[in-house]
């Protein structure tokens, strides 16, 4: 109920505390555009797949067809996530030390 309080008044929530809720916000964020990002992979890039006909003994016919390419799309989004999410946390842990730092000259 005391982190409930420090929200509403200003000034009583550390920087530290405030960037961490950013950065978990920017996770949820990153996934869906990771999400939106293997989405677009899986509709653009597709693959011919050939499907054999029996005509009659020993004949064949192949007729083509396209098939999304579901393993790049998640592999995409996989790596999409983890490059993005290292980036956030850099940003992040840069705001902490510049934040911190303004903070620890204002004390004094």
């Amino acid at each position: 109920m005391n982190n409930l309080k420090d929200f509403f008044t200003l000034g009583k929530l550390s920087v530290s505390y405030i960037i961490h809720k950013i950065f978990h916000l920017g996770i949820i964020f990153i996934a869906y555009r990771a999400y939106l990002f293997g989405r677009v992979v899986y509709l653009t890039c597709t693959y011919e797949k050939q499907i054999r006909h029996i005509q009659g003994r020993d004949m064949y016919s192949y007729t083509s067809v396209m098939k999304n390419n579901t393993p790049l799309a998640v592999l995409g989004f996989i790596v999409f996530f983890i490059v993005v999410v290292f980036m956030w946390k850099f940003v992040c842990e840069l705001l902490v030390k510049v934040f911190s730092y303004f903070e620890y000259k204002l004390e004094d």
